[in-house]
């Protein structure tokens, strides 16, 4: 059952989405990188970045991402980029920042805003979007944005996962 969705009013290039619950997942590989993630935390609130291990979720790295969240301001650098998702979205996104990546500050603010939601809770967020316009052949995705710290308190950066379906080909992506 979805928590609450969001629409783009600005044309609806990003799409909807809409908040799940991790039983509402209906992607293999979302639940993997969420039951990772709970793995390595134990009974902590998150895990430490340096503790993701590539090697434990190798079959999912074409899809994973992980960022780095930097305050006043509030901003987003990419720090890895799996192949699917820079299929997905045409072009390199590692080793830039989320207002290199978009033009329009609306989708800008849209993304922080699910950053921010991470950062308050300190717990992943799970997602459905539909129709969107960002991501080259995808027409839906289910996706997951995890918390890490360097200090066990405060979030400094996420590991992610976004997993398409797609009606035609495009490069990197099966049908």
């Amino acid at each position: 059952m979805a928590s609450d969705s969001v629409d783009d009013p600005e044309g609806n290039r990003a799409g909807r989405y809409e908040f799940i619950q991790i039983e509402d997942c209906r992607s293999e590989k979302v639940r993997a990188l969420h039951a990772y993630w709970n793995k390595l935390r134990g009974t902590r609130l998150m895990p430490r970045r340096e503790e993701v291990d590539a090697t434990e979720i190798w079959p999912l790295l074409k899809n994973v991402f992980m960022t780095e969240w930097h305050r006043e301001p509030d901003r987003l650098y990419y720090r890895i980029a799996g192949t699917e998702l820079v299929a997905a979205m045409g072009f390199e996104i590692r080793g830039k920042w989320l207002s290199d990546l978009y033009p329009d500050q609306a989708d800008i603010d849209r993304t922080l805003g699910l950053y921010r939601r991470v950062v308050e809770s300190r717990i992943p967020v799970l997602g459905r979007t539909e129709g969107t316009r960002l991501r080259h052949g995808a027409e839906a995705f289910e996706w997951v944005i995890c918390p890490l710290s360097d200090d066990g308190a405060a979030v400094t950066h996420f590991i992610g996962l976004e997993d398409y379906v797609s009606r035609r080909r495009y490069l990197g992506g099966m049908v």
